[in-house]
């Protein structure tokens, strides 16, 4: 069996005072996460968007290579250091 909890007037008031404004931002957040994530799902759903934001992320990737072909050794070395912090800190989680 379910009991509820009756507050009294008094002890009501209280509550929403202390943490109404909290569940409110908290719901505004939450819709529009939820509402961001739709639009975000509608559009990654779109054939050409999919294919345009692939073709982007190997363009990227060419031209990152690209750039560390013509860098200076000592300049690779920087790089190569740079991206191994970061796909570390990508794996544990952390961001800079």
């Amino acid at each position: 069996m379910r009991q509820t909890i009756v507050l009294k007037p008094t002890a009501k008031k209280i509550f929403d005072f202390l943490y109404g404004p909290f569940f409110a931002v908290l719901d505004f957040f939450m819709r529009h996460y939820k509402a961001n994530r739709e639009r975000l799902d509608n559009f990654m759903r779109k054939e050409k968007v999919s294919s345009f934001l692939q073709g982007l992320a190997v363009l990227i990737l060419v031209i990152w290579i690209v750039i560390f072909y013509f860098a200076p050794e000592d300049k690779r070395k920087q790089l190569t250091q740079e991206m191994q912090q970061s796909f570390e800190q990508l794996k544990a989680g952390v961001s800079k």
